[in-house]
């Protein structure tokens, strides 16, 4: 009986330790030239809008789709809906670029637009309410983004855009506080 349960036990370290070193033998492969990897991911977080015409988002969550190439240029864009500074739907589309291996802290450019409810103020130099879309450009910052085996997940990403507020601008700030997602 104590044969049976030493060999169970060998067979048992002998898979692991062959499967972790098939498993880093893979993130270690380079990727081949032109190649993509498509991740579907969810996120959740805030999002804030803020002029001297209006102010809104809050916090929400949403969906996206992340093109990868050669494991180094992302291309994604995503959706979410806020709510708390009245209801807001934000798109985003960026690009950036990351870092290879398992921990993949990245930097992307992003362009966004947020539309719906908010609070919004009469100013001498602006006596009608603001009802198009806040458009920014800005920089979003994902500093503790770890890929393995084809799963993506990201801490505390850090956005900041600014965009035109016809006279003024506008300011907007995002934080992602869980990203998780799955390539296909």
């Amino acid at each position: 009986m104590k044969t049976q349960c030493s060999g169970f036990r060998l067979g048992l370290w002998l898979g692991v330790l062959l499967g972790s070193t098939a498993i880093a033998q893979e993130d270690a492969a380079p990727a081949k030239p032109g190649s993509h990897r498509i991740t579907a991911y969810v996120h959740s977080g805030l999002g804030l809008f803020l002029s001297d015409f209006r102010t809104m988002g809050g916090i929400g969550g949403g969906l996206g789709v992340r093109d990868t190439v050669d494991e180094r240029f992302i291309f994604q864009a995503d959706a979410r809906y806020l709510l708390g500074l009245g209801n807001a739907v934000e798109l985003r589309a960026g690009a950036g670029i990351q870092r290879q291996g398992t921990w993949t802290p990245a930097a992307l450019v992003m362009v966004s637009g947020m539309a719906g409810g908010g609070m919004r103020f009469m100013t001498s130099a602006r006596s009608t309410p603001v009802v198009a879309p806040a458009l920014t450009v800005g920089l979003q910052l994902a500093p503790l983004r770890f890929t393995h085996s084809g799963t993506q997940f990201s801490l505390f990403e850090l956005g900041v855009g600014v965009g035109s507020e016809w006279p003024g601008r506008g300011v907007s700030m995002h934080l992602t506080l869980l990203e998780a997602g799955t390539s296909f």
